[in-house]
C-alpha cells in the first residue's frame, strides 16, 4: 500500500523550495542587471565608434554639443527621427531640431536606439522627446567650449559651442567622451537631456548647464530628479551622470575603449568622497589623474 506524504513532510518540501527561491531569485536579477550593464556598455561603445568617424570627417573636430540656441529655423535641422519635423514646418512648437552631437553622429550609427540603454527608462514615445533626452550623456563642457560670438549658423544667436580637436586631449585614454546619464527621466524634451556634467562642474572655468548649482555634491539641486531605476534601488544620478549599473556608471573615453567605474574611480583627481554637501567644495586636486577635464 502506498503512504501517502504527512504534513510535516509537504512542510519541508515547501521551506526547502521557499530557501532555494530565496536564493536564486537575487542570483537571477544579478544576471539580468549584469546583462544589461554590457548591454548598455556596448551602446556607449557604438556611440563613441561614431564619434571617433565623425571626427575623421571633421578635421579631427569632436561632436559638437549644440551648434546653436536661437529659435530661427536657420538654427534647426531635420529631426532624424521624424522626417516631417522639419526646419520651418507647421507645427509651431517644434519646427526641427537643435544640430546636437546626437544628430552630428547619428548618420555613422544609423541607430538611434543604442542611445537608449536598456538600464534605463523606455524611450519616450513622442520623436521629438526622444531625440532630445538620451540614456547617454555628452562630456559637453569640458570636449566643446561655450562661444558668445555670433552663431555660425546664421541665425544671429550669441550662444554657441564650438569643439575642440582628438589630438589636443593628451591622455584619451584617461578622459572621459560619454556616459550613462539621465536624459531618460525627463517628461518633455529638454537639451540638457543629452549631457552628463563632472564633478567639478560649479566651480570650473569651463561653462556647464544646471539651475543653480552642478556637479556631484550629493546636496546640489539635480535637475534629472532621479532617485532609482527599474525598481531596483541600485541608481541615483549625480546631477546628470547616473549610477544605474550596480552601483556605477559606463564610460566611453576619447580613444575610443569603454568602461565601468565606481563613483569614486570616476572622481578620481579630486576631493570628492561620496559626503561632500555643496558642488562648490568639489574641487580637482590632482589634475593628472582626472578624467574629465582634457587640459592636464
Amino acid at each position: 500500500m502506498k503512504r501517502a506524504f504527512t504534513l510535516i513532510e509537504l512542510l519541508v518540501v515547501i521551506a526547502i523550495i521557499a530557501i532555494l527561491a530565496a536564493i536564486l531569485f537575487p542570483v537571477f536579477a544579478q544576471a539580468k542587471l549584469q546583462a544589461k550593464k554590457a548591454a548598455d556598455l556596448s551602446n556607449l561603445n557604438q556611440t563613441g565608434l561614431s564619434s571617433l568617424m565623425y571626427c575623421n570627417d571633421t578635421d579631427d573636430t569632436m561632436p559638437l554639443y549644440s551648434a546653436g540656441f536661437c529659435p530661427q529655423p536657420g538654427a534647426r535641422v531635420t529631426n532624424p527621427l521624424d522626417p516631417t519635423d522639419t526646419p520651418g514646418g507647421s507645427n509651431p512648437l517644434y519646427k526641427g531640431v537643435r544640430a546636437m552631437w546626437q544628430y552630428q553622429t547619428y548618420p555613422y550609427a544609423k541607430n538611434f536606439d543604442v542611445l537608449s540603454s536598456p538600464t534605463d527608462v523606455g524611450p519616450a514615445a513622442d520623436l521629438h522627446t526622444r531625440f532630445y533626452d538620451t540614456s547617454i550623456g555628452y562630456n559637453y563642457g569640458y570636449l566643446s567650449t561655450l562661444q558668445v560670438t555670433a552663431d555660425p549658423s546664421g541665425c544671429g544667436s550669441t550662444q554657441w559651442f564650438s569643439g575642440i580637436t582628438t589630438t589636443s586631449v593628451g591622455r584619451p585614454a584617461d578622459i572621459v567622451m560619454f556616459g550613462d546619464g539621465g536624459g531618460r527621466s525627463f517628461t518633455g524634451a529638454t537639451t540638457v537631456g543629452s549631457m552628463i556634467n563632472p564633478p567639478d562642474a560649479w566651480p570650473s572655468t569651463q561653462y556647464f548647464y544646471g539651475p543653480v548649482e552642478v556637479g556631484w555634491g550629493p546636496n546640489c539641486l539635480n535637475y534629472f530628479n532621479i532617485t532609482e531605476g527599474n525598481g531596483t534601488g541600485q541608481w541615483a544620478a549625480l546631477d546628470g551622470n547616473a549610477n544605474r549599473v550596480v552601483g556605477g556608471t559606463n564610460y566611453q573615453f576619447v580613444d575610443g575603449h569603454s568602461k565601468f567605474l565606481m563613483p569614486g574611480a570616476a572622481a578620481i583627481g579630486t576631493n570628492w568622497n561620496g559626503t561632500t554637501v555643496l558642488c562648490t567644495g568639489i574641487v580637482v586636486t590632482q589634475p593628472g589623474l582626472y578624467k574629465w577635464d582634457p587640459r592636464d
